[in-house]
């Protein structure tokens, strides 16, 4: 019924913020990204990792306590073989 009021062009805005616009070097990165098998959680945060963003922006962006930010970056560092954020860019740039 809400859908009949609104129409179907309403969108939340999870679906709104998941449909964002992409930049070409966001989508190179994610691209460069697939091989390592990160689940969505984890490429987002390698993206803001491997960009300019301090782990307070990170955490809020993302929503996550810093424990389970902590965590992502292990998970990550581990599956792309870094031991830093300087290595992640790197790793992404070539």
């Amino acid at each position: 019924m809400l859908t009949a009021l609104n129409g179907p062009d309403v969108q939340s805005a999870p679906q709104a913020e998941r449909r964002r616009k992409i930049s070409r070097a966001e989508l190179r990165i994610r691209l460069r990204l697939e091989p390592y098998n990160l689940t969505r959680k984890e490429t987002e945060i390698a993206v803001l990792l491997a960009g300019v963003l301090e782990r307070k922006e990170i955490l809020q962006r993302c929503g996550i306590t810093d424990n389970t930010l902590k965590s992502h970056i292990r998970r990550i560092y581990r599956k792309l073989g870094v031991k830093n954020r300087s290595e992640i860019a790197l790793r992404l740039s070539t």
